[in-house]
């Protein structure tokens, strides 16, 4: 019965534009017009009619403001905070998939091993199980905030016609594909300070080098006779708390984000040619410093590679 009453005041409403546009006139002006004026103004009247008729259907049809707001802009705007949530954390399973992507390149092209790329992409997808960490991400997002994973997908629809929103939509598949070709992702909506210009990134990356060959070092000094999977496991070990204590030591520089405004820096630099030369230079000198760490490890100790001093 509601819905039916809801029906009628909507027929009721447009019918009443109808008879208004067609008798805004008074009759001595309507006299004056030809029979097809007259046609056309009332033609024009039920035009108006039925676009009201329309509008207020789907007015009657949209989902209730959720989040706490009171307008459809309030709703939108308290949207873009949850989605840059779920595009943030989600940014970093692909930095993660991306090294995995291109470790495995790097092995089958080495061991030409037979495979499309688009057999290779699906089998990192389903191995990887970034679909699954994704649905586990936004879940949390959704719950958190009181809302279903239906609804939040609803709401990027409602507005996806804002640009933030339509962007962190499309960043996040963007993200996804960029991984599984090796390709290092781009935060959506990140806007990178001046501060961190190409050389400050450089100078980061060098710091983090540096911290590496440190902790490696220490490692070794600990332990000189290391097996082959402590070797994997010092590494592994001593690049993640290199990039850690390094991202903390520059935190102010990436405000208001974090780690996530750094990498994303990286990865626009490295589409500029002279700047992935630069790049992979100081890549290749730290993979061979390691190298030489654990194949001369008492000379390596003595001889410290010389680093610029941590950027300010």
């Amino acid at each position: 019965r509601p819905q039916r009453a809801g029906r009628l005041a909507v027929l009721c409403a447009g019918r009443r534009v109808l008879i208004h546009a067609t008798s805004a006139l008074p009759p001595s002006k309507m006299d004056g017009l030809s029979d097809s004026h007259r046609a056309i103004l009332r033609l024009v009247g039920a035009a108006a009619a039925a676009g009201v008729v329309a509008w207020l259907i789907r007015k009657g049809q949209q989902r209730p403001l959720v989040l706490g707001a009171r307008t459809a802009k309030e709703e939108c705007d308290k949207l873009k905070p949850l989605l840059e949530e779920l595009a943030r954390r989600f940014y970093f399973v692909c930095m993660d998939l991306a090294g995995v992507s291109r470790t495995v390149r790097a092995r089958i092209q080495e061991n030409k091993v037979e495979i499309t790329d688009e057999q290779l992409r699906q089998q990192l997808l389903r191995q990887s199980k970034a679909l699954e960490k994704l649905a586990g991400i936004q879940e949390e997002i959704t719950s958190a905030n009181g809302l279903t994973p239906d609804v939040l997908q609803d709401l990027q629809q409602k507005h996806a016609r804002d640009k933030e929103v339509s962007a962190y939509v499309e960043g996040i598949n963007t993200m996804l594909t960029a991984a599984l070709g090796g390709i290092m992702p781009i935060m959506p909506n990140v806007k990178i300070p001046a501060v961190l210009d190409e050389d400050e990134v450089i100078r980061i990356l060098q710091e983090v080098h540096a911290l590496e060959t440190k902790k490696v070092k220490q490692r070794i000094c600990e332990n000189e006779e290391l097996a082959m999977k402590q070797v994997g496991e010092v590494l592994v070990t001593a690049h993640k708390d290199a990039w850690e204590e390094a991202m903390k030591a520059h935190e102010q520089k990436m405000k208001p984000g974090g780690a996530e405004v750094y990498h994303t820096a990286l990865a626009i630099y490295m589409k500029r040619e002279k700047f992935a030369e630069r790049r992979s230079k100081i890549d290749e000198a730290q993979k061979q410093r390691m190298l030489r760490l654990f194949q001369e490890p008492s000379e390596a100790r003595d001889a410290a590679p010389q680093f610029p001093a941590p950027a300010a």
